[in-house]
Order: C-alpha cells, then structure tokens, then sequence
C-alpha cells in the first residue's frame, strides 16, 4: 500500500512540475508574437536593460529581466533630417554628463615638429664673418677697432658700385612710367644686391637713384677683425669684419619623418633640451635642410643652431628638438578631443539647436597643439561637443537600429522562441495582460 502511494505521489509531482513549465514557457512568449512597424514620429517603449523587448503599450514591463519599460521617442520626425538621426537630451542630462561645446573657426595651425637630435659640434670661439653683398667701393666704414664692442643695428659700413646705381635708375624708370609689373620683378634682385624696403620705397617715391648699400651689425658682439679703408675696391668675397658675441655655438642635426619635408624650411625656430639639464630650453633656428633622402629610413636631415653659455653641453650628446613647422593658414578648426575615431571613418556631435545633438561624418586633416583640421563635412561657425559626445553618438547609433526597423512597410520576421535568441531584429512586445 505504501509502495503504491509513493509511486502516486511522484507521478503527481512530476506531472505539476511539466504544467509549471508549460504554463510558464506561455506566459513569457505570450506577448512576442507580433512584430509592427511603429509610425514615424510614435512614441514606444523599451527595456532600459534588452533594447530588443520593444513596446507600443504603456505600463508594462520587460519578460526577461522584469524592468519596467520606459519612454522612448523613435528618433523621426515630420521634418526630415539627413544622415545620424538627432537626439534630444534633457538639459538636466546634458549638466549631469558634463557636455561642452566648441564653435568651428577659421584660423591658422600652428605645426610642430618633434624629433631627436645629435650635437655635431661645439664651437666655443663663435663668430660671424661678414662680407659686402656686392663688388663695388667702399664709401663709409665704422671707426672700430679689434676688440671693440659693436650693438645690434649699427652701421658697419656702405658699398656703392655703378651697376646698383643702374638697377637703382631701371627700377625707378619703370615705376613711374606705370610699368609695375616690371617694377615689382625687379624688386627681389634689388633686396639681394643689399637695399633695405625703405630704401626701395624711397626710391619709389623719387630720390636719387644713387644709393649705396649699407651694412649693418646683426648682433651685439665684439670685433674679432676689421680690414678696408675708405675707397678701397672690395668684392663679395673680402672680409671686412669678424663679429661674435660671449657665447658658444650649439650645431645639432636631427632627422624628420617624410610626412614632415614640406613643414620645415631655412630660419624657422627651434628649441632644444637635454635630458641631462632638465628644465633648460635652448632657442635657436633652422640653418641648413639636406635635400637627400635616406631611401631606407624616408627621412630628412636638419641642421640647426644654438647658442648657449652653459658649459654643461658637449659633443655627441642627444637633444629633444622641437621645431615651429610652416603654419597652415585658413583652415577650419576643432578640438581634437571632439572628432571620433572609428574603424568607417571620422565624426564629431554637431549641435542642432537646444539641447538636440546630431552626429555627422567628417574629413580630417592634420592636427597639431590640440586642434585638427576639418576639411569638409563642418562649416564655419557651427558648434560641435567636445565632451561627452560618445554618450550621445551611441545613443544615436541606437535611434539608427531603430528607425530601420520601425520604417513603414517593414515585413514581418520570423517568431522567434525566446527574445534571449532575438539577436537578428528588435522585438515588438505587448504586455499579456493587454492581449
């Protein structure tokens, strides 16, 4: 008797567990069995949690994990927006997630070369050897002698020759006749022979075209050498002055990259540290770019120069260069921080208006000191997030998926069992209690 009751027992047992799970298996697919397209503009309602349990039903609540479903407009609207949709965000939402703004302007980028350098020689007796820019005669010379001290901007000595004062004539000819076109050719050659653009416009103006070339110190220093006299023939090679300063010269070579050849050119700034001075900055410049190209490494060899009184400093040793390349002018700007990087290209948050957010695809250029250029895809004057726009591009992306699959006339998938395997399309769900 005992035997026959447990063995009832069990089989009732078992049979309730198979109606639980039947009963339950029901009630969790009960409300998937649709899939609709939700009219542009409709307001739905989504699992904060499983963004696939879709709703077009107020108050009901997510099968899988039991949330409550919460509001969520589907991105369109009655005026059509093209690329990203735009997301509106609460102003509350927008202080709480720290979003800032940068407006996109017209400006210059300032580009910066950074490389490693080698110190080739030291020179510690620095001087300056300083010869006439034309063959001609020698009609004023300044009274210094070896050992004097000359400042920077004082007159060395003048150089007049017959073929300037022919130049001089041909040149002022022209501008006054109107020919200005042959004027303004005439110009560079007239700065190489040694006038000064005062000189030049006082020319233009009218003087005598009779102007000798005036030579002038460069630097405050000391006069190592002084040779000619008044009247003396000199040409371009003699040597009339030897100037230097109380310093030493710093010659550093350095190479850059290929991207980098059309960034540097002769007389652009340099600084320079050493790893073993720390917190010393050597200024100084440009002096020779080596047109050769290492084949092997694509780079360019740099030559630049430093004056420096330290000491400290010797042959071989290795320098941080930092070089100020040729800006680009005219060129739209953004924060660095605001463009997005991904694997389909480049795309910043630009701002639609309060508190509505719009991602768009971008060009980008070269980026340097913080700011990237912006070569289409922006205009000046538009603003654009420079934080916290990834929130707000993932948010959009979701609008994306969303839209695709609420566009009318969208064909019904195939039900699927479970909405844990709905990993192919959104699910449309209804509460069971609505049905």
């Amino acid at each position: 008797m005992k035997k026959i009751l447990a063995i009832t027992a069990l089989a009732a047992g078992f049979l309730g567990y198979l109606a639980g799970q039947f009963s339950t298996e029901n009630h969790s697919t009960a409300g998937l069995e649709e899939v609709v397209a939700l009219p542009a503009g409709a307001s739905h309602y989504v699992c904060p949690m499983h963004a696939e349990i879709i709703s077009n039903v107020p108050g009901g609540s997510c099968p899988v994990c039991g949330m409550d479903l919460v509001e969520k407009e589907t991105g369109e609207s009655t005026d059509k927006v093209e690329g990203m949709p735009v997301v509106t965000i609460n102003p509350s939402v927008v202080h709480n997630l720290g979003v800032r703004t940068a407006r996109v302007r017209l400006g210059d980028l300032q580009r910066s070369i950074e490389t490693i350098g080698k110190i080739t020689r030291v020179d510690p007796m620095a001087r300056r050897t300083i010869t006439p820019p034309i063959r001609g005669e020698l009609v004023a010379i300044a009274d210094k002698q070896d050992g004097d001290f000359v400042t920077e901007g004082e007159l060395l000595f003048s150089v007049k020759s017959d073929e300037l004062f022919e130049h001089e004539k041909a040149f002022q000819d022209a501008y006054q006749s109107g020919d200005r076109a042959t004027a303004n050719a005439m110009i560079p050659q007239l700065s190489k022979m040694g006038l000064t653009p005062e000189q030049i416009s006082q020319l233009q103006n009218g003087a005598m075209p009779h102007m000798p070339v005036d030579v002038f110190a460069f630097e405050d220093g000391y006069i190592y050498t002084r040779r000619g006299r008044v009247g003396e023939k000199v040409h371009t090679g003699f040597t009339l002055f030897n100037v230097g300063g109380n310093y030493r010269v710093i010659e550093v070579t350095a190479e850059i990259f290929e991207r980098q050849w059309g960034w540097v050119a002769q007389g652009q700034q340099a600084r320079m540290t050493v790893r073993g001075l720390p917190g010393t900055v050597f200024t100084g410049e440009v002096v020779r770019v080596e047109p050769p190209v290492g084949y092997t490494t694509r780079s360019l060899e740099v030559a630049l120069k430093f004056r420096s009184e330290n000491p400290e400093l010797s042959q071989s040793m290795f320098a941080h260069v930092s070089i100020a390349g040729q800006p680009r002018k005219h060129v739209l700007l953004v924060p660095l921080d605001s463009v997005i990087r991904t694997g389909q290209g480049d795309r910043v948050v630009r701002v639609q208006g309060k508190n509505r957010f719009q991602p768009v695809e971008v060009t980008t250029g070269e980026d340097a000191n913080g700011l990237i250029e912006i070569r289409s895809g922006l205009k000046e004057g538009d603003q654009v997030v420079s934080s916290g726009q990834f929130l707000i591009d993932s948010e959009s992306s979701l609008l994306a998926g969303f839209r695709r699959l609420t566009t009318p006339g969208a064909t019904r998938p195939e039900q699927q069992p479970s909405p844990r395997h709905a990993d192919s399309h959104r699910t449309t769900y209804t509460p069971a209690s609505r049905l």
